[in-house]
């Protein structure tokens, strides 16, 4: 099997922990190994970088909506699991709507099956778990929320089709800080091997602060 070298660039990281700069994922079919990853601070301020791994195939069992109508911010389910403070995404939207403050939560509906991409990089919004009881919670924006109780507001109906995950995620680096014009390497030579749908994410303590490059060996047999 062939061996292919690709770079993989990303402007202007995301300094939304909860929605990441997407950087790459692999496709079902293949592995890869991450030869380097470099960021570089273009801001007039020091900064602050998170990397992180999202380990698709591990995350937590499906856990689908039971109940149509959202009351007082609850997602029902028939039982979740979670507890206060998990992370979680909406990993498949059925065929009605969920809001968060109003806007309608997106999902790519599926591991990145190829082009390694998430169906345009649109990536599942990170939530944190407020449980209510064994079969509802609530949804914060930050684990100190969550912990404190404060929900966001959300609205709309759900479907059986709904499914939530806890999510499997690894920190590389974690606010690793880089200084005014500073540049930081992640990963130097030391090979860092992904496989099938893992992906690579990123963000930064300021948003369009830091762009993130990363060498990719694909394909690997």
């Amino acid at each position: 099997m062939a061996n292919n070298f690709y770079n993989k660039i990303a402007q202007n990281v995301s300094a939304d922990h909860n929605v990441p700069t997407w950087l790459y994922s692999v496709p079902t079919s293949k592995k890869t190994i991450v030869i380097e990853l470099d960021v570089a601070n273009r801001s007039s301020s020091s900064q602050t970088i998170s990397v992180v791994i999202d380990d698709f195939t591990g995350r937590g069992a499906n856990v689908v909506s039971t109940v149509a109508a959202i009351g007082t911010n609850t997602i029902v389910t028939a039982t979740h699991g979670f507890s206060t403070g998990d992370r979680i995404r909406l990993t498949n939207a059925g065929t009605t709507t969920i809001l968060n403050g109003g806007v309608a939560i997106p999902t790519t509906n599926a591991a990145p099956a190829s082009g390694n991409d998430w169906k345009g990089s649109v990536l599942d919004p990170v939530f944190f778990v407020i449980v209510v009881n064994a079969t509802s919670f609530k949804l914060a924006s930050t684990h100190a929320n969550a912990i404190a109780g404060t929900a966001l507001t959300v609205t709309g109906n759900t479907a059986a089709a709904d499914i939530w995950n806890s999510w499997a995620f690894t920190y590389i680096v974690r606010d690793a800080p880089i200084p005014i014009g500073g540049a930081l390497k992640v990963i130097a030579g030391q090979k860092l091997v992904l496989e099938a749908t893992d992906s690579l994410l990123i963000h930064s303590s300021s948003a369009s602060s830091v762009d993130a490059i990363a060498s990719i060996l694909e394909d690997v047999s």
